[in-house]
């Protein structure tokens, strides 16, 4: 009988050397038991009566509880034991209460394997669950096939697939099974979404892959030098960038089929193709590498579309400024010579007047004053009217009219822009320059329409009845940057300039969306009004009564105006002392020490995965030295040097940093964070997470950055960037970002209530005068948030009511007009589909109110957002003046953010403090750099001030704990930031074993 003989083909040998689909780490989330929360246990291993029945028809404690245990398991995991595997205590606790049963049985249960099985099968049989068959493995991963053309991470899609086994009530294969059937799914998906592409980019094949080659002329390939462009503005820049898109649309970038695939899978790709080399991408299979360039040049299309209108804002407020500072010096030149004319004026009307009134000869009266000659020459003083002129800022923009000229031709005829019906007379105009660009014309078409003109810009537009064509030109430039701020002109192509029906989910949607989100809106704006008038009404009321008696706590009136005393420090003395014998326990640790230790313990580290294959970063370490590099400002070559690790190099951080370092990784790690800190019961004692604040923290930017940053009076007239972060009332940051530092904070503060990814359940939020508008107030209101501003000049502040001001005198100084209720009534549909649209994330918040803000007075939907948010604000403000808790909570809140704001600063030692990044995004990922960090101190302190106190309460002293709340995690004095860093082997240690190592 001959034998056979098995050989392992090419194919099988390949597949073994295959690189493992999950790190080491992620495959241990699928296979060990997950973390058990109270909610988890409960929900899962909490028995039926019919399930506690059939659980006790078994013989013996030890079988019961056995067969308990594998009952629900097989309902949460969709498994059974494995050989040897023992649940985690707590299961064995809860079942055996429910049971009267010794937990400590389990373990003569674990000894039978037979019973073991034979239970197992008789809970698939009753259950309904089956082993994965070849047709249920094909099914599966058919089902799994759309979900990986929408996201490839293995990660995700495994989870996925982990829910449909248990939803189909199939046994959980060994996980070498599970990604095979992955590893399947994501290359047919792969083929799919590269067969699509292929198709779009049917002839360019030799161009795409040529962009990879370099010329003989160049030092670089052209994908290369795509990678790079000037983004200081400057007309000649401009220039630049508009050869950079004519080149890109050269590609069909925008064809029409590509709506056919998700936006996430054409990101993905876009964003692998950003950080690879053309050597790198050059090793990839023809249709994947084609796939990746032709996603990056769609990428590309919108970035550099949106930089050029960008570029084209900042040159024309550069212009404006310039206009306004040659204003100022034209005063400082004239204007006493102007202030002397000024005065004769007034002296000769002044004669004028008591001449008629004397009834005396007005020519005598004049010539009292000065003579007669002197006057004729001081009218026809030419000279002087037009220094008169000059001190008008428009009358110097005309010197800014050729370096304007050098680029809006081309920046015009590069894009189709569309319109509402109130920019129609704009959008005409921006037509009849291009119409005249094209022809090489110096005048302007007949009949250019006039309507848009603002009254600024009207007397220099209509000289002498005639249209001067530089003044015109500007004018139609400006209008139209400002137009499309507001979302009254679009351009095809963009990804910041779209239309504003483009950023709402469509009509037939929104509803179902808004049960979904589970989103509280009254149905009608009369429901709504129902309850907010009669709160109005009352409080109204009661400020008014309040007033008249003089009965609101630290509020009283003075010459008419309502005065409300500033909060004063409510410290009690015992705090200080008790704070600093706390601090004096706390062990000097390592920055480095500090991050083993909170990674270890809330397991933040699992979110870095690298953007290709989903896994995580094996040598924790390195990732670590990555994550301190932006965290310290310090940057990746300096901290390569700072290491004593010889495997870490600068290029290793780089890498990091390109593939594990986003802002999604980020956020999800900040979260993991957060959520630490929350649990801790220390925290507690500071917030219960349902209250937050948030502000902009302003950084200087410097080197190559000094190009990227902007300028605000408000901070001087160097360029600088802000972090703009949100704090919990446990003092945790859980949400930032970079935002330029010349626009109001206000356009932010919902960004970090709705995408921060922890388990806070924030419900009110405090700011600054410069974090409110009506429209914040009103979207707050609307998503469920209640807003909760501190008001610089709340004697400035307008009440909106009603009733006429005569209905509540003692607030009639501060009643500027009643409510318009009719429009918000005609637009509540509209403001309710806004709103669902902002929580689905279908539009972030922060862009969508820049447009709200931006528009003009005719668009209703943003006239009645704001007539929504005054509502809002007077019910606030009239809260404001009745309730001193309220101030003290906004007080307390926003002090918490300035003692964030204070260990920030210190955290960002490096580069004098400087953010030296090139572009938004780096600036981003610094900010999340740095916050991720500033989370994990305040993580550390917590657990540390804990144990400090858990120490003195064990040596027998007493611990006020109406002490507790006014407690820190943020000091960093005990915390070494600076020197060598260097990461060791300890152990994982517990939070009741914490801190100092070593």
């Amino acid at each position: 009988m001959s034998q056979k003989k098995y050989t392992f083909s090419g194919t099988m040998t390949s597949r073994r050397l295959r690189p493992a689909l999950l790190s080491r780490a992620q495959r241990q989330q699928f296979t060990a038991f997950p973390d058990l929360t109270d909610h988890l246990i409960a929900r899962y291993y909490t028995l039926t009566d019919d399930e506690l029945a059939w659980v006790l028809d078994r013989r013996r404690d030890a079988n019961r509880l056995g067969f308990a245990v594998q009952l629900t398991l097989l309902k949460h995991l969709g498994r059974g034991l494995d050989v040897g595997e023992a649940p985690p205590l707590a299961v064995l606790t809860c079942l055996g209460e429910q049971l009267n049963i010794d937990p400590a049985k389990f373990d003569v249960y674990a000894r039978r394997d037979a019973t073991r099985r034979e239970h197992f099968g008789d809970l698939c049989a009753h259950l309904g669950y089956e082993p994965l068959s070849v047709e249920l493995n094909q099914a599966l991963r058919a089902w799994l096939v759309p979900i990986a053309v929408v996201t490839p991470q293995p990660f995700a899609l495994m989870s996925a697939l982990l829910d449909e086994l248990r939803r189909r009530r199939i046994l959980v294969p060994r996980i070498s099974v599970l990604e095979r059937i992955v590893v399947l799914a994501r290359t047919q998906a792969e083929n799919t979404v590269y067969r699509l592409l292929g198709e779009i980019t049917t002839g360019h094949e030799e161009a795409l892959d040529a962009l990879l080659q370099v010329p003989q002329e160049h030092a670089m390939a052209p994908y290369t030098r795509l990678k790079q462009w000037p983004s200081h503005a400057k007309p000649s820049n401009i220039l630049k960038l508009m050869e950079r898109l004519q080149f890109v649309r050269q590609f069909p970038v925008n064809d029409a089929r590509l709506t056919s695939l998700p936006e996430s899978r054409l990101s993905g790709l876009a964003a692998e193709g950003k950080r690879l080399s053309t050597s790198s991408l050059a090793e990839y299979a023809p249709p994947k590498r084609r796939a990746v360039i032709f996603a990056r040049l769609m990428d590309l299309a919108q970035t550099l579309t949106d930089d050029l209108l960008d570029m084209h804002d900042r040159l024309m407020l550069t212009y404006m400024r310039e206009s306004e500072r040659a204003s100022v010096q034209e005063y400082q030149e004239s204007g006493q010579a102007l202030v002397e004319r000024l005065q004769t004026f007034e002296q000769v009307c002044a004669a004028l007047v008591k001449a008629r009134a004397e009834q005396l000869d007005s020519y005598q009266a004049i010539e009292g004053v000065l003579p007669w000659g002197q006057l004729v020459a001081s009218v026809n003083d030419h000279d002087a009217a037009q220094h008169l002129r000059q001190l008008d800022p428009m009358q110097h923009l005309s010197r800014s009219f050729q370096k304007v000229r050098t680029y809006a031709s081309r920046l015009l005829d590069a894009f189709e822009f569309r319109a509402t019906p109130s920019a129609a007379p704009l959008l005409k105009a921006i037509e009849a320059l291009k119409e005249m660009y094209r022809d090489g014309k110096r005048t302007l078409p007949d009949g250019v329409p006039l309507r848009f003109v603002r009254p600024k810009w009207a007397a220099f537009v209509m000289d002498d009845r005639k249209i001067n064509r530089p003044y015109y030109e500007l004018c139609v430039l400006d209008e139209l940057r400002l137009a499309l701020r507001a979302g009254d002109l679009w351009v095809e192509g963009s990804r910041k300039y779209r239309d504003l029906e483009e950023y709402l989910l469509p009509q037939d949607v929104w509803q179902d969306k808004m049960a979904e989100l589970s989103l509280k809106l009254p149905d009608t704006f009369d429901l709504y009004w129902q309850e907010r008038s009669a709160l109005l009404n009352a409080k109204l009321e009661e400020v008014n009564t309040g007033l008249a008696n003089k009965e609101l706590v630290d509020v009283s009136t003075s010459r008419g105006k309502i005065k409300v005393t500033p909060q004063k420090k409510r410290v009690p003395p015992q705090v200080e002392p008790f704070a600093r014998r706390l601090s004096a326990r706390l062990a000097r640790v390592k920055v480095t020490d500090l991050m083993q230790q909170v990674v270890a313990w809330s397991g933040c580290a699992k979110c870095f995965t690298d953007l290709r294959t989903g896994k995580t970063v094996e040598k924790r370490h390195h990732l670590l030295t990555a994550l301190l590099a932006e965290g310290l400002n310090l940057g990746m070559t300096k901290m390569a040097e700072a290491v004593t690790d010889p495997e870490i190099t600068a290029r290793r951080l780089m890498y990091l940093g390109d593939w594990y370092l986003r802002d999604d990784t980020y956020k999800a790690a900040l979260a993991e964070v957060v959520n630490f800190q929350n649990a801790q019961p220390l925290a507690a004692y500071w917030g219960d997470g349902t209250t937050s604040s948030s502000d902009g923290q302003r950084f200087p930017v410097g080197g190559h950055g000094r190009k990227f940053g902007h300028l605000n009076a408000k901070y001087g007239r160097e360029p600088g960037v802000l972090f703009y972060t949100h704090v919990s009332d446990q003092y945790a940051p859980f949400h930032t970002k970079a935002i330029t530092a010349n626009v109001r904070d206000a356009l932010h503060v919902l960004d970090g209530l709705l995408y921060h990814q922890s388990n806070l359940q924030i419900q009110e939020h405090y700011t600054d005068t410069a974090g409110f508008t009506n429209q914040v107030f009103g979207m707050c209101q609307l998503l469920g948030f209640r807003f909760a501003p501190r008001i610089r000049d709340l004697t400035e502040t307008r009440l909106y009511t009603p009733e006429p001001p005569s209905s509540y005198p003692m607030l009639a100084h501060m009643v500027n007009r009643t409510l318009n209720l009719d429009l918000i009534r005609e637009n509540w549909d509209e403001l309710r589909r806004l709103t669902v649209s902002v929580r689905q994330g279908t539009v972030t918040a922060s862009l969508l109110m820049s447009k709200l803000a931006a528009y003009p007075r005719q668009n209703s939907l943003a006239q009645a957002l704001g007539e929504l948010g005054r509502i809002e604000r007077t019910l606030f403000t009239l809260e404001w003046l009745s309730s001193p808790a309220l101030r003290h909570r906004v007080h307390q809140g926003l002090n918490k953010g300035e003692a964030l704001h204070s260990l920030t600063k210190a955290v960002v030692l490096h580069r004098g403090g400087e953010v030296r990044d090139r572009s938004k995004d780096a600036q981003n990922l610094r900010a999340n750099g740095v916050q991720l960090l500033v989370a994990m101190i305040s993580a550390w302190n917590t657990v540390a001030l804990q144990q400090a106190i858990e120490e003195i309460r064990q040596e027998g002293h007493e611990v006020p704990e109406e002490l507790l709340p006014y407690l820190s995690p943020l000091g960093w004095e005990h915390i070494g930031l600076t020197g060598d860093y260097s990461w060791r082997t300890f152990p994982e240690a517990s939070v009741e074993m914490a801190l100092p190592v070593g």
